[in-house]
C-alpha cells in the first residue's frame, strides 16, 4: 500500500527527532516527489525540512541544504509571506555560517532583518538579529558589536516577554564575557539568569507548563554549570543541577 505525503512526511520528522538523518532525508524525498511540482505552504514546508535535515548530516557542504531553503524562499517570496521569508533568509544564513562562509550569512541575516524591520514584529527582528550576533561573535573584531546587539535583543525582548529569545541573547552574552576569561563575572551572570529563569517559572501556575518552561531553557542550567565546573566549583554545579530539575 502505498504512503500518504502525510506519512511519510510524520515518519521523517521522527528520524529526524532521533537524529537518523538519512532515514528523514528518504522520507521526505518520498514526499518531496508527490508534491514538489506545487508551490504551496506544504511543499515549502517539506524544502524547509529537508534543507534542515542535509544541514544536520552534512554541515560543511552547503549544495543540498542551500537548494532546499531555496526553494522554501522563493515559494514564500511568491507567496508574499514576509514573515515566512525571514525564517527562511535566517535558515540560508545558518546553513552558510556552519559551510564556514561568514560573508553570504551575514548577508542573509542582514536581508532578514530589514524584512523583519519593516515588518514591525519584535519576535522576529530579535530572533534574526540573535543570528547576526552569532556571527559577529565568531571574530575578535565582531564581539563588541555583537555585545551591543545581545543588550538590545535583551531589553527588546524582555519588554515582550519574548524569553526565548531573551535567554538566547543572555547565553551570547555570558560566552564572550566566559571567552574574555572573566569566569567569576561569567558565573554571577549566569546564575543571576538562573534567578530570572525561577521568578518567571514561579508565575506559571500549571506545573506541566512551568516544567516545560524551565526544559525549554536548559542550556541556560547547562551554561552556569560548565562555567562552575571550568571553575572547579563543584559544590555550585551540583546546586545548579537540583535547580534545573526544579518543579
Amino acid at each position: 500500500m502505498e504512503q500518504s505525503v502525510e506519512e511519510l512526511v510524520s515518519n521523517g520528522d521522527k528520524f529526524f527527532q532521533k537524529e537518523k538523518l538519512i532515514d528523514a532525508i528518504r522520507e521526505y524525498q518520498k514526499a518531496f516527489e508527490i508534491i514538489g511540482t506545487k508551490e504551496d505552504d506544504d511543499t515549502a514546508d517539506l524544502a524547509y525540512k529537508l534543507s534542515q535535515a542535509y544541514n544536520a548530516l552534512e554541515g560543511k557542504n552547503d549544495q543540498n541544504s542551500v537548494k532546499y531553503a531555496q526553494i522554501s524562499l522563493d515559494i514564500h517570496r511568491k507567496n508574499n509571506q514576509k514573515d515566512l521569508e525571514v525564517l527562511d533568509l535566517i535558515n540560508l544564513g545558518y546553513i552558510e555560517l556552519d559551510a564556514g562562509k561568514k560573508e553570504e550569512s551575514e548577508k542573509y541575516f542582514n536581508e532578514a532583518l530589514s524584512i523583519a524591520d519593516s515588518l514591525k514584529d519584535p519576535f522576529l527582528f530579535c530572533t534574526t538579529l540573535n543570528a547576526l550576533a552569532e556571527i559577529k561573535a565568531t571574530s575578535a573584531k565582531g564581539k563588541e558589536e555583537a555585545v551591543r546587539i545581545y543588550e538590545n535583543v535583551m531589553k527588546i525582548s524582555e519588554e515582550t516577554q519574548d524569553w526565548d529569545n531573551y535567554f538566547e541573547a543572555r547565553r551570547g552574552l555570558i560566552t564572550i564575557i566566559r571567552e574574555k576569561q572573566n569566569e567569576d563575572e561569567a558565573l554571577k551572570n549566569a546564575l543571576d539568569a538562573l534567578d530570572m529563569i525561577d521568578r518567571i517559572a514561579g508565575g506559571i501556575k500549571n506545573k506541566k507548563e512551568r516544567k516545560e518552561f524551565r526544559k525549554s531553557l536548559s542550556f541556560m542550567y547547562d551554561l552556569a554549570s560548565d562555567i562552575a565546573m571550568e571553575m572547579e566549583n563543584v559544590d555550585e554545579a551540583i546546586k545548579i543541577a537540583q535547580r534545573s530539575n526544579a518543579e
